[in-house]
């Protein structure tokens, strides 16, 4: 974890039904819907002309959904997002018609919308899907989670169903996602690779692997603090724009950025040079992507393009207001570049101002599609009692937050834990990780700066799987299908 976060520690079957739902979409006729959704799915559908009208909004159109799956006492969140339209939404008493909750905007700056709901014995509960203003019509994401199912007792975060207070929702399983993501049954597992890439087979990346999945036709955006794209294990997974030709001093693809043939450096003074001069961004793209050349380091997803974005390492970093506005900037200039996934190895220290540009970037990013990894900072001995911003907008819906763990599944002394409120969060591999460093070396770091990539790596390897899932759809597989046996707190 590098920026104002500090620095990482160095060291020498049948498919199931769940995943056809979440996967899918509903096609209805003009009358309002009864299709059916259930705490853990997340599904993408639109208002249409063709919709019936709200009778508790006039002039609105509205999608309903019959609550299912859940018992007497389950917290439950309903997200709501859309970035076509304004989206309301409203939980409904199907046997009286009657408005139980509804939701506008989740603050003065999302406008999408959210409600928690108490589930009650007795009610059939339908799901609403409308909009703020009239006749509104295009696409939006529903889902709902389980916060808790009626812990006996609520002040342990370790009763929170599904969520622990150090390690959120487990350790992510590459194979188990991917084959989720694909639709497909499970994995066979695949032989271990040993020694210094035990990261990988922890995740079961090989598995992944041996199906032909490795991340081909997705671009990784590492916004860190430079990548050394001259590595002899990177040069080959390094992203090229396409529309820029280099060294004419011409912006040719009027992006805003001349001759950004492989990126952009944001801190400091800005130019089109992203190289790591520190080498923990270069750590984290080999991770990432890696090449399987046989020498050297594997990424977890090693066929995937590594975008560099230099937003760390700089006289920018000891100001707030500078370190806020870069991350901001490149998250924007990884998504209007197509980046498919952004790697976030970096954050604020506690206690620092809110990173209010960086949050309103990460919605940009969410609305345009793309997945967002961040690691949950490196504080934990300090005190820290949940992850550091921007990781901490997880609880927003803005991405997904990483912890670390050892090569015996304990988490790490160090990591951030996932917190007592619920949020997307899961663990990965971050103790005396190997990886590519400067001059075409390799060094062994610790840190939650570590774990990030391996779930950037697996959310890579599931996009190349399945190029139409949402950030919502890749969260909820992750969360879903990642693994709590032997995890140690």
């Amino acid at each position: 974890m590098l920026g104002r976060a500090g620095g990482d520690q160095s060291a020498g079957g049948t498919v199931p039904a769940f995943w056809s739902r979440i996967l899918s979409s509903y096609s209805r006729s003009s009358q309002p819907s009864r299709s059916t959704i259930q705490p853990g799915e997340a599904l993408k559908e639109a208002l249409r002309p063709t919709d019936a009208l709200n009778p508790k909004r006039r002039n609105r159109y509205a999608d309903d959904y019959v609550l299912a799956g859940f018992n007497e006492g389950d917290r439950l969140r309903i997200n709501l997002t859309s970035n076509r339209f304004d989206p309301f939404l409203q939980v409904i008493n199907a046997s009286n018609g009657k408005v139980l909750q509804q939701n506008d905007d989740i603050s003065r700056t999302n406008t999408n919308s959210r409600i928690n709901l108490v589930a009650e014995a007795g009610i059939e509960y339908r799901i609403r899907v409308t909009s703020y203003a009239p006749f509104a019509t295009g696409a939006y994401n529903l889902a709902i989670r389980a916060l808790s199912s009626a812990p006996s007792n609520p002040s342990d975060p370790g009763s929170i169903s599904n969520f622990n207070f150090s390690y959120g929702y487990g350790l992510v399983d590459a194979a188990a996602a991917v084959a989720a993501a694909a639709g497909r049954a499970p994995f066979a597992t695949a032989s271990p690779l040993g020694g210094n890439a035990w990261g990988l087979d922890m995740i079961n990346a090989p598995a992944v692997w041996n199906q032909g999945y490795t991340g081909q036709n997705v671009v990784v955006a590492v916004l860190d603090t430079g990548v050394d794209y001259n590595h002899a294990d990177l040069r080959g997974n390094i992203w090229q724009n396409p529309g820029e030709i280099a060294g004419n001093g011409i912006d040719d693809d009027g992006n805003g950025f001349v001759d950004d043939v492989r990126g952009w450096k944001f801190v400091d003074n800005d130019s089109n040079n992203p190289m790591d001069q520190d080498g923990h961004g270069t750590h984290v793209a080999g991770i990432i992507a890696g090449l399987n050349n046989g020498v050297g380091v594997t990424g977890v997803a090693y066929n995937a393009k590594i975008m560099p974005v230099r937003v760390i390492d700089g006289r920018d970093d000891g100001s707030y207001r500078r370190f806020d506005r870069n991350v901001a900037d490149g998250i924007r200039y990884a998504v209007d570049n197509g980046a498919h996934v952004v790697n976030l190895s970096l954050g604020n220290y506690p206690g620092d101002p809110d990173m209010t540009r960086t949050r309103a970037a990460l919605s940009y990013a969410r609305d345009a599609g793309v997945v967002v990894v961040m690691a949950s900072g490196n504080e934990r001995q300090d005190g820290a009692r949940r992850p550091i911003q921007p990781a901490y907008y997880a609880l927003d819906d803005l991405g997904i937050a990483v912890g670390a763990v050892n090569s015996s599944r304990r988490v790490a002394n160090f990591s951030n834990p996932a917190g007592n409120l619920p949020l997307d969060f899961v663990v990965a591999p971050g103790v005396n990780i190997r990886s590519t460093v400067l001059r075409n070396s390799y060094a062994s770091y610790s840190g939650t700066s570590m774990a990030s990539p391996f779930v950037a790596g697996v959310a890579a390897l599931m996009l190349s799987a399945n190029p139409n899932l949402s950030p919502a759809q890749v969260e909820e597989i992750l969360k879903a299908t990642a693994v709590t046996q032997g995890v140690q707190a």
